[in-house]
């Protein structure tokens, strides 16, 4: 049976998503820095300058190379993906970074990495890890987390949901995940409640993977963040649709060294975001305003 033309639509739109963001400079004339390629797109960080008291908490180890290393998946739209020329990280992740490094006096070296190698490679790797974490209990033990925003999760279908996914029940289905998300673990425990029925789980090291192979009619469903859910769908024109969202949210947070120095120096430099507005400008660049933090708390309960 061949595809329909709204399929092989929504296939072109999703590919095109891997690589932009689509957004244009009308849309974000007052938050964004557009170069030559209106494909890329960034806050505004120009006016950001060094704090001298964020920056006396940067542990001399890290500040000596005169740049801040982040551990990040860049494949997980908008918090962080390639812009079209394949090369070019954005997203509102990549700008937190940025706006990190600025006010601690350093440079941003965004690097990316497969999600679940990203926090075993802190501090000896990765000085920090930004790739929209939820701030679990189980990583909290492990990790110093600072909360910057909040998300819940989603189950996205096709638009009209033809293969009726229900999220009560997914036994049987085909579904789709980022291995190592907090969903791909949910969907573990309600894979064991199937029993001998149950389902087929396609994990993928990318989001933007994920989101191709539902709009080409190869999942019922897949299960990510409310945010990247909701991007997915305006991005691919509505050819996709959120059938169940989680109530409530889950703090997502920057992650650091557990008890370190560098959890200081993070904390201290996300609260000055905050409180001078930087923070809620980065979400807003990337259509974001609600749940972005006003408090860095540092391992918030979940």
């Amino acid at each position: 049976m061949t595809r329909s033309l709204k399929t092989l639509a929504a296939v072109a739109a999703v590919s095109a998503l891997a690589l932009a963001g689509c957004s244009t400079s009308a849309d974000n004339a007052d938050n964004t820095d557009i170069s030559a390629n209106e494909d890329i797109i960034a806050t505004d960080l120009s006016s950001l300058q060094k704090v001298d008291e964020v920056a006396a908490l940067v542990p001399e180890e890290v500040s000596k190379d005169g740049k801040l290393t982040v551990g990040d998946n860049i494949y997980y739209a908008p918090a962080e993906f390639y812009a079209a020329d394949g090369t070019t990280a954005q997203g509102y992740d990549i700008d937190l970074a940025k706006a990190l490094a600025a006010v601690m006096g350093l440079e941003a070296d965004v690097q990316q990495s497969e999600f679940d190698s990203i926090l075993p490679g802190i501090p000896t790797k990765y000085e920090m890890g930004i790739a929209n974490f939820t701030a679990t209990t189980e990583r909290q033990e492990n990790y110093d987390m600072i909360q910057y925003f909040a998300v819940g999760s989603s189950w996205v279908a096709e638009k009209g949901n033809p293969k009726n996914f229900s999220a009560d029940d997914i036994c049987g289905k085909t579904v789709g995940v980022q291995t190592g998300t907090v969903q791909d673990e949910a969907i573990l425990e309600l894979a064991e409640a199937c029993g001998d029925n149950a389902p087929s789980v396609e994990r993928m090291d990318e989001q933007s993977q994920v989101t191709t192979k539902l709009a080409g009619g190869q999942l019922d469903a897949m299960y990510c963040d409310s945010s990247v859910a909701d991007y997915a769908v305006a991005q691919t024109g509505d050819a996709l649709e959120v059938v169940s969202s989680d109530e409530g949210t889950d703090p997502i947070a920057a992650v650091t060294e557990k008890d370190s120095e560098m959890t200081k120096a993070v904390q201290a430099a996300l609260q000055y975001l905050m409180d001078e507005g930087v923070l809620a400008d980065i979400f807003k660049t990337w259509g974001i305003s609600e749940n972005v933090s006003t408090e860095a708390v540092l391992n918030p309960a979940q």
